[in-house]
């Protein structure tokens, strides 16, 4: 038999422990990997479930806790518009004055309705005091206060919108369950809702100054000339009765001045047409371009721009195809009321009957579905007739925008009063 060779058997059994030998660190390696891998991937999990367990708390308490406050949604408008069938023939707007604060009372209310076939304008200024009722579709009772006092809304965190009164059962949504918590109403909301359930009208748009910003406007537009029917001093300077060029704190002053009561309110309401029609005298007889770049985008960019819900491009497109409607086609209205009182308090309170005589005859040019039905949030006090409704054609009270004033400064000062 032949012998074997030791020295190769050596070198094979060397080279099996080298093998050997070089492949134990590497699976150590592997080892330690693994152990870190887990080791991470366990305090992610943990981590994980910790963020969560946190956070179904913190949902928890504010579901069950029905007086939680959600923050404010922004603005919530559903409210009823124009029907497209008859979108190229007619539009509304609201157009008015806010107090002095965001909350405060507003000054000035109204809606324009549009013909746009025969380029008429209709409007109807509604008084400060007009009564809403108390059926609590609304935070207050009176027109002036509805924008600084938007209602709460149900809220249904789960669904993420507000839930009608149909829908609520112990303070839970029928439809999932879940305890209701409050929501910052909507502003607009509430104020188009004034205009639609109480007078009936459509909204496709509002514009509500502050009281800064149209003092701004004023000003950028060179004052306003209008026919005061009595003298007035503002800042210093003394306005006598008579047609004279008011800058922005004086045109706003004789907006504002009243006397007191319903019957005072009314007559500022009639007063403030004049300011109106010369701020929209001033803008109409601009070109395109130089109403977007000198007035609406400067007044839009300023700390107290229009409150709207149109761009700046669409105001400018909106005041451009109005520019060729004459005063002699523009009629002004206050809305038929009368006085009334509840619960210690003088209301002006819309006159149903009146109120939609006056919309067929003016607020209604092509056949809109307006009836008493539309109604559904007018509540009537007192007895009688209605007031009158201080019916005028907007060129009785025309003057020819010829002067000017020099304002050095855009963001207008407090009014003097």
């Amino acid at each position: 038999m032949a012998k074997k060779n030791k020295s190769s058997e050596y070198v094979s059994l060397a080279s099996k422990t080298q093998k050997k030998t070089l492949s134990s660190p590497s699976k150590k390696g592997r080892s330690k990997s693994r152990k870190v891998l887990i080791g991470i991937l366990a305090g992610i999990i943990v981590m994980m479930f910790l963020l969560l367990l946190v956070g179904g708390i913190m949902v928890y308490k504010t579901m069950s806790s029905p007086n939680a406050n959600v923050e404010d949604i922004g603005e919530l408008t559903s409210h009823t518009k124009t029907p497209e069938k008859y979108a190229d023939k007619v539009a509304y707007y609201i157009v008015g004055l806010l107090g002095e604060e965001i909350d405060s009372t507003t000054e000035i209310l109204s809606i324009v309705c549009w013909d746009k076939k025969a380029n008429t304008l209709s409007i109807m200024q509604v008084p400060q005091d007009t009564y809403l009722g108390d059926s609590g579709h609304w935070a207050v009772k009176r027109a002036a206060d509805v924008w600084g006092n938007p209602k709460q809304l149900d809220w249904c965190l789960t669904c993420r919108r507000a839930v009608k009164s149909d829908e609520i059962s112990n303070n839970k949504h029928t439809e999932c369950n879940t305890v209701l918590s409050k929501a910052k109403g909507s502003a607009s909301q509430d104020l188009c809702d004034v205009f639609n359930d109480v007078l009936g009208l459509p909204v496709d748009g509002y514009f509500l100054f502050p009281q800064q910003g149209l003092v701004k406007l004023v000003n950028l537009l060179g004052g306003v000339d209008v026919n005061l029917d009595f003298d007035i001093k503002v800042d210093d300077v003394t306005y006598k009765k008579g047609t004279r060029t008011l800058d922005g704190n004086a045109a706003l002053y004789f907006s504002l001045y009243k006397k007191s009561g319903i019957n005072g309110d009314i007559d500022r309401l009639v007063r403030s047409r004049k300011v109106f029609l010369a701020m929209f005298q001033r803008l109409a007889r601009l070109s395109k371009d130089k109403l977007g770049s000198d007035y609406i985008i400067p007044l839009m960019n300023g700390s107290t721009p229009i409150r709207t819900n149109f761009t700046r491009k669409e105001i400018v497109e909106l005041i451009y195809s109005m520019k060729d409607i004459p005063p002699s086609s523009m009629t002004a209205y206050i809305v038929p009321g009368r006085t009334g009182s509840t619960g210690g308090k003088t209301y002006y309170s819309v006159h149903k009957e009146s109120l939609l005589s006056l919309i067929s005859e003016a607020f209604n040019p092509h056949g809109l579905p307006i009836t008493a039905e539309n109604l559904t949030e007018l509540k009537e006090l007192g007895s009688g007739k209605p007031q009158d409704l201080r019916k005028q054609v907007l060129s009785e009270i025309l003057v020819e925008q010829s002067g000017a004033v020099t304002t050095t400064a855009p963001e207008a000062t407090t009014t003097s009063k």
